[in-house]
C-alpha cells in the first residue's frame, strides 16, 4: 500500500563526528554553522593551485563510466509553501552520469516511491507525494538567480556538491579560481561573472587523499546560502575514483537540511543506462498523487516552458 506520510528519521549512526555538531543545532534553536573552524598559522604543506586542481581533476577523470547506487539512505527536513516543516527518512537508488546527469529515487522502507531528485543538461526537478502532492522544477542557466524560486532540494546544487564531476568552469558561467591557502584547507572561489559576487568555495583537505570536504554557495548579496558537507571517502570500485559516501547539505536560511550515505557504488557502461534516465517527467509520467507541477525560474527572463510541465499554483 503506498505510504501518505512522511516519516520522521534520525541521521544514520555512520554520520562522521564532525557532522553530529551541524545536525544537532537546529533541534537546539540555535543557527547551525556553515563551515569548519579554521586553525591560525601557516598551512601545513604548501601546494600550488595546478596540483590542487590536477588532483581533483585526475580523481574527476576516473569517474568515465555512469555512477550507480542501489544502496542509498537518506533523510532530510523541508518547509512547504505555507512555512510547515515535514521532514523524511527514506531509502533508495541513485544514478549519475557527467555532466549533470542526476538521478535518486527515494521511497519509504519497501513501500513505493514518493520521491524523485533529477537533473539531465539543461533541467533539474524534485517532486514528492506524501503531503507537498508537487513536483519543482527549473533550468540550471537560472540556477541561483533572485528569479528563481526556493524548493524543498536543489538537484543543480547536489550534483556541484559531490564534486565527481571535477571543479567548476565558465560552461557553468563561474571563473575562477581564487586560491586562498588556511592551516587545515585550500580555499578555491569561484565568481559570477554578472552580477559578481562570490558564488561558489571548495574548502579542499591539506592532507591525502587532497579531496572536497565542503563546499559553500553564495547568493548575489554574498551571503552563505547553502553548505554541503563531504566525508567518508573511499575507492568506489578497483582503479575506480574516491568517492564521498556521507554527504550532508545544509540551506541555512531556508531552515532545511539533506543528508545521505552511501552504502556503495558500482560503474555502469553507457548501454546499461536506459536512454530515458535522465528525463524529466511530465503529467503522463508523474504518479497520479502528484497534483501541482511548479517552475521555479518561471519568473526569469531566459527560460521556456517544458512540454507537459505546465505551471499551476
Amino acid at each position: 500500500m503506498r505510504s501518505r506520510s512522511i516519516r520522521r528519521g534520525a541521521a544514520r549512526a555512520r554520520v562522521p563526528r564532525f557532522l553530529i555538531f551541524f545536525l544537532l543545532i537546529p533541534m537546539t534553536g540555535c543557527p547551525p554553522r556553515e563551515r569548519p573552524t579554521f586553525e591560525e598559522g601557516p598551512p601545513k604543506v604548501l601546494r600550488s593551485t595546478d596540483e590542487i586542481i590536477e588532483t581533483i581533476e585526475a580523481n574527476a577523470a576516473k569517474l568515465d563510466q555512469a555512477l550507480w547506487s542501489s544502496s542509498v539512505s537518506a533523510t532530510g527536513r523541508y518547509l512547504d509553501g505555507e512555512g510547515g516543516e515535514h521532514s523524511f527518512n527514506f531509502d533508495g537508488t541513485l544514478l549519475f552520469r557527467r555532466p549533470r546527469g542526476f538521478r535518486m529515487d527515494l521511497r519509504p522502507g519497501l513501500g513505493e516511491q514518493v520521491m524523485q531528485i533529477g537533473s539531465n543538461d539543461e533541467t533539474f526537478w524534485v517532486w514528492i507525494e506524501p503531503e507537498m502532492r508537487a513536483m519543482h522544477w527549473g533550468h540550471h542557466r537560472n540556477a541561483g538567480l533572485p528569479c528563481c524560486e526556493k524548493m524543498p532540494v536543489r538537484p543543480d546544487q547536489l550534483v556541484s556538491a559531490l564534486a565527481v564531476g571535477g571543479l567548476p568552469d565558465e560552461s557553468e558561467g563561474l571563473y575562477g579560481p581564487i586560491r586562498d591557502a588556511r592551516t587545515t584547507y585550500d580555499v578555491l572561489t569561484y565568481h559570477r561573472a554578472a552580477p559578481f559576487h562570490d558564488h561558489r568555495r571548495y574548502y579542499i583537505d591539506r592532507e591525502p587523499p587532497y579531496l572536497v570536504r565542503l563546499v559553500v554557495f553564495r547568493d548575489e548579496l554574498g551571503r552563505d546560502v547553502t553548505s554541503a558537507f563531504l566525508a567518508d571517502y573511499r575507492t568506489a570500485w578497483e582503479g575506480g575514483p574516491m568517492l564521498p559516501h556521507e554527504v550532508s547539505v545544509i540551506w541555512a536560511q531556508d531552515g532545511a537540511k539533506f543528508t545521505m550515505s552511501v552504502g556503495g557504488y558500482v560503474p555502469k557502461k553507457e548501454n546499461e543506462v536506459s536512454p530515458r534516465a535522465f528525463v524529466m517527467p511530465d503529467r503522463t509520467t508523474l504518479p497520479a498523487g502528484i497534483e501541482r507541477v511548479i517552475q521555479v525560474d518561471a519568473d526569469c527572463a531566459d527560460t521556456t516552458e517544458s512540454p507537459g510541465s505546465n505551471r499551476t499554483d
